[in-house]
């Protein structure tokens, strides 16, 4: 009977938790806060398109377009485009639906391209004046280092003669206009982007508003005129922490309601970004990058504009979730005579684990974007349902022997190692994993308690103890205190440290660690040097920018499309096998080489890997000496 009733309990607060998370927890509908936002920014892409896919052969459907915008004529009276190539028919459908265009003309390094972009603005907007509010000459482009300040400024006074009747601007975060306030002498009004997350110091959704007022205030100021765009503003409705701004549905909502509102009063102009969530910025920009759109990616309501906002809509599937594996995993009771206490510390155990574990399955169904990253949350997955097994199990044992399958910890280990290196090299387009790293550490803590010995672990897990601290350090300092995903995090990952280092075998000291330290050292300062002595060297980039004939320009180019496109964690991979086979040190010191550089220049996923293996390599021989 007690077993039924702590089972009815747990079903009880699963579902209770669940409710209020989805269905209290949420935004009050506000639709009496505007009628109809001034401008957003559209791109034309369905779910599975990018602009990357016109080379191979990409056609824009009119249908899709015309659907979008015929939806967007009900919440808008414009539309902000930022290329114009592939994208010509999107003009004369604004027409059809009384929507005006902030038409943008993408403005980059390649000049062939950045000239085709211009004359198809020319052109469009010959044939459309009526629908053309004002033209848009490049976006960020200073921000990218793409082109010279004097460069953007011949682009803006080509289209100025060419389109003498039509308003012509450029666009960038508000930063830049400060530090190139000459722009303003070229171009008809001001466009600044202000976006607290992606600040330099990002804001919180309680501080973002007045932090956006602030800045307009001092861009007024400093370029002496009134005449401003705010060209981008919003928040993410999903995605990573940054410090303490935080993406959601429910801030999104909040963001956008609150700023319209703001702009109403004070009478500014604005462009929303973005109408559409775009799942292709995720692979430049993290999962946060496809989630600014005021509609999803199927073009579905996320209640920006009116309605309740709940940052778990379907909090009734997650329910359903959770009461599955609290059920299912309550059949372990049956035909067991144990104690009060242990039905409870069961009882509680499995709801907290199922509503984590349910969390962290949403969480995956966010951020994954491809097979691999499906392969991803179904290993770590599977290892978190594995262990969730293993700690009931031995709640309810009465022999506490054969605690858990030791592949479990180093698979749960090495995961944790990886993300941690993730977070700490290649941070910012990274997800807090939290979740069900929370039960692996609650777990492994728990069912390793008092048999630390036993483990004895030798120099590799030394090692990666303290490689799981550094990492937790760089994490800390970059995400800084506010962030507190971040601090979860790094606690998660100083247990598996702890636990890796309380098991390792007495014997070993962090002096024997000596030579294999230097060695990493020494890789890591020639590719922090590397990197920002070179590849991210701004004065070197401003010089390719003017001409990059130079064999310093070639190479840097190069550098970075390896760096960008993965190829330095391809071939860190292949050296790193050929050591594994070759099973000799000087071998296994190129890899480990190659796994350093890899880290250093973000290609961190393959990196870390490779840094596993190499480590493991260099400290395999001397551990079984100690055994």
């Amino acid at each position: 009977m007690k077993k039924i009733f702590l089972t009815l309990c747990s079903v009880f607060v699963a579902l209770l938790f669940w409710y209020y998370l989805g269905a209290k927890a949420i935004l009050k509908d506000d639709s009496n806060s505007f009628s109809k936002l001034q401008c957003v920014s559209y791109a034309p892409f369905a779910k599975d398109e990018s602009p990357f896919l016109f080379d191979k052969g990409l056609v824009i459907s009119e249908e899709n377009v015309r659907n979008d915008l015929k939806l967007l004529s009900k919440y808008t009276t414009c539309i902000r485009t930022y290329s114009t190539v592939g994208l010509e028919m999107v003009p004369k459908i604004a027409r059809e639906f009384n929507l005006q265009m902030l038409m943008g003309a993408w403005v980059s390094s390649d000049e062939k391209q950045t000239k085709d972009e211009i004359s198809t603005l020319i052109k469009l907007v010959n044939e459309n004046p009526e629908v053309v509010r004002a033209v848009i000459v490049g976006n960020e482009v200073l921000l990218r280092g793409d082109i010279s300040d004097k460069k953007l400024y011949e682009y803006i006074k080509e289209v100025k003669s060419a389109l003498p009747n039509t308003k012509v601007t450029y666009a960038d975060v508000w930063e830049f206009w400060i530090k190139h306030p000459s722009i303003k002498e070229v171009t008809d009004f001001v466009t600044i982007h202000i976006l607290p997350y992606w600040e330099d110091d990002p804001m919180n959704i309680n501080e973002s508003i007045k932090h956006l007022a602030e800045v307009r205030h001092e861009v007024e100021g400093i370029l002496g005129t009134s005449d401003i765009l705010i060209g981008e503003t919003g928040w993410p409705s999903e995605g990573r922490m940054r410090e303490d701004a935080f993406p959601s549905k429910i801030n999104q909502a909040k963001f956008v309601r609150d700023f319209v509102s703001l702009a109403q009063e004070k009478n500014w102009n604005y462009n929303i970004i973005e109408a559409y969530d775009q799942p292709w910025k995720r692979a430049s920009e993290g999962a946060v990058g496809g989630f600014w759109g005021l509609f999803d990616k199927d073009r579905l309501d996320k209640n920006v504009f009116a309605g309740d906002v709940s940052n778990f809509p379907n909090y009734k599937y997650l329910a359903f979730g959770s009461l599955v594996l609290i059920l299912a995993f309550s059949l372990l009771l049956r035909n067991k005579d144990i104690s009060t206490k242990k039905i409870f510390l069961f009882s509680v155990v499995n709801t907290s684990f199922a509503i984590l574990y349910m969390l962290q399955v949403e969480q995956y169904n966010i951020i994954a974007r491809n097979y691999l990253e499906f392969s991803w949350a179904i290993i770590v997955l599977l290892t978190q349902i594995f262990v969730y097994y293993f700690m009931l199990s031995y709640i309810i044992k009465e022999k506490k022997t054969d605690v858990i399958p030791s592949i479990l910890f180093y698979l749960a280990s090495f995961i944790a190692f990886i993300l941690t290196m993730n977070l700490a090299f290649n941070g910012r387009y990274e997800n807090f994993e939290i979740y069900g790293f929370i039960i692996l550490a609650i777990s492994f803590i728990w069912l390793y308690k008092n048999q630390y010995e036993k483990l004895n672990f030798g120099k590799f897990e030394k090692v990666l103890a303290l490689v799981l601290v550094i990492g937790s350090i760089i994490t800390i300092y970059n995400e800084t205190f506010l962030n507190i995903f971040s601090n979860i995090w790094v606690i998660l990952a100083l247990v598996f440290a702890y636990i890796l280092n309380k098991g390792t075998n007495k014997n070993i000291s962090l002096c024997d660690l000596k030579s294999l330290a230097i060695y990493t050292l020494v890789f890591a300062a020639i590719f922090i040097g590397f990197k920002y002595g070179f590849v991210s060297n701004k004065a070197l980039a401003t010089q390719c920018n003017l001409d990059s004939s130079s064999l310093s320009c070639g190479i840097k180019d190069l550098m970075g499309a390896a760096v960008y496109f993965g190829y330095i964690g391809f071939i860190t991979i292949l050296v790193t096998v050929i050591a594994f086979i070759a099973n000799k040190k000087s071998y296994s010191l190129i890899a480990l080489f190659f796994s350093v550089g890899s880290l250093i220049l973000t290609n961190t996923f393959l990196g870390s890997i490779s840094f596993l293996i190499a480590v493991y390599l260099l400290t395999k021989d001397e551990t079984k000496s100690l055994n």
